[in-house]
C-alpha cells in the first residue's frame, strides 16, 4: 500500500488487489487505478485550450502571442509532470516523456489559432488538443506498467499525427514569418517524434538525438515547401509522410534490431515517396 501522507490507493482496482492478497495470491498486480486517469487531465487540457484562445494573435499581437503560447506549453508540461508525481506511485508515472505530446498539442493549437481563421477548424483543433492532453498521460502510464497493447500504441501514434498535421497545414499560412514557421514545425516534430520513439522502447538519449535530427530535417524542408503554391493539404500530407519515414529510419538506426536492413528499406519507401511528391510540388513553382 502507498503510505504517503494524504495519498492512498482507492477504487475497484485497489479493492480487488486487497482481495487477492487476502487469499494468499503472491505478487502485486499492476493496477489500472494507479495509471493517470484521463478525466482530470482532459479537464486540464480544456482549460489550457481556453487560455490559449485568449492568447491568440488577434488579441495580443503575433509576437506577444508566440511568447505567451510558448510559456503556456511549458507550463502545461510541468503541471502534468508535477500532478502525476504527487498523486501516482513511482511505478506508474509516465515521467517527462509523457509530457512531450501534450506540450506539442498546445503548440499545435496555438499555431492553428495564428495561421487558420475558420472557426470550425479552430474548434476541431481545440478538441483534439484537449483530448491529447487528457489521454496521452494515461496511455504513457499503461506503457510504464506493462499494459501497452496494440490499441494503446495505435492511440499514441494517432495522437501524434493529429498533433503534427495541423502544424504542417498552418505552416503554409503567410501570417507567420518563414523562420518562425520552420522553427515551430521543427519543435513540434521533435516532441512528437520523442513520444513515438519511446513507444518503440528506445532509450531516452537515443530517442532524443534521433528526434532532434527528424525535427531539423522537417523544419528545413518546410521553408521552401511552405511558400509554394497549390493545395496546402497536399503539401502537409507530403511532409507528414516524410516525417513518418524519417522517424522510422532513424528509430531503426539507433536500435540493434535483427531485421535492420529490412526495416530501413520499408521506411525508405515512405521517404522516397515523400521526396518525389515534394519535388513535384517544387517543380510546379519554378
Amino acid at each position: 500500500m502507498d503510505n504517503r501522507t494524504g495519498f492512498r490507493r482507492r477504487g475497484h482496482g485497489f479493492l480487488a488487489d486487497q482481495a487477492r492478497q487476502a487469499l494468499g495470491m503472491a505478487g502485486e498486480a499492476k493496477l489500472l487505478a494507479d495509471i493517470p486517469a484521463p478525466l482530470v487531465h482532459t479537464a486540464f487540457g480544456a482549460a489550457v485550450c481556453a487560455v490559449a484562445i485568449l492568447m491568440r494573435p488577434e488579441a495580443l499581437g503575433l509576437q506577444r502571442s508566440a511568447i505567451a503560447s510558448g510559456c503556456l506549453a511549458v507550463f502545461t508540461g510541468l503541471a502534468l509532470v508535477a500532478y502525476d508525481f504527487l498523486v501516482y506511485p513511482a511505478e506508474s508515472r509516465p515521467g517527462l516523456e509523457g509530457a512531450a505530446l501534450p506540450v506539442a498539442a498546445v503548440a499545435s493549437f496555438a499555431t492553428v489559432l495564428a495561421g487558420v481563421t475558420p472557426i470550425a477548424v479552430r474548434l476541431a483543433a481545440g478538441v483534439v488538443a484537449a483530448i491529447v492532453i487528457g489521454g496521452v498521460p494515461h496511455l504513457a502510464g499503461r506503457r510504464v506498467t506493462g499494459r501497452e497493447g496494440w490499441a494503446t500504441r495505435f492511440g499514441r501514434d494517432a495522437a501524434g499525427v493529429a498533433v503534427l498535421a495541423p502544424v504542417l497545414v498552418a505552416a503554409s499560412s503567410p501570417v507567420l514569418p518563414p523562420l518562425q514557421r520552420a522553427g515551430l514545425v521543427a519543435a513540434v516534430a521533435l516532441l512528437v517524434s520523442i513520444d513515438g520513439l519511446r513507444t518503440e522502447r528506445i532509450g531516452v538519449i537515443r530517442a532524443l538525438l534521433a528526434s532532434a535530427v527528424v525535427g531539423l530535417i522537417i523544419g528545413e524542408v518546410t521553408l521552401p515547401v511552405a511558400t509554394a503554391t497549390g493545395n496546402a493539404g497536399l503539401r502537409a500530407a507530403a511532409l507528414l509522410v516524410l516525417w513518418y519515414g524519417l522517424r522510422g529510419e532513424l528509430g531503426v538506426l539507433v536500435t540493434s534490431r535483427r531485421n535492420h536492413w529490412t526495416s530501413i528499406a520499408e521506411y525508405g519507401i515512405f521517404v522516397l515517396a515523400a521526396a518525389v511528391a515534394l519535388g513535384l510540388i517544387a517543380a510546379r513553382n519554378l
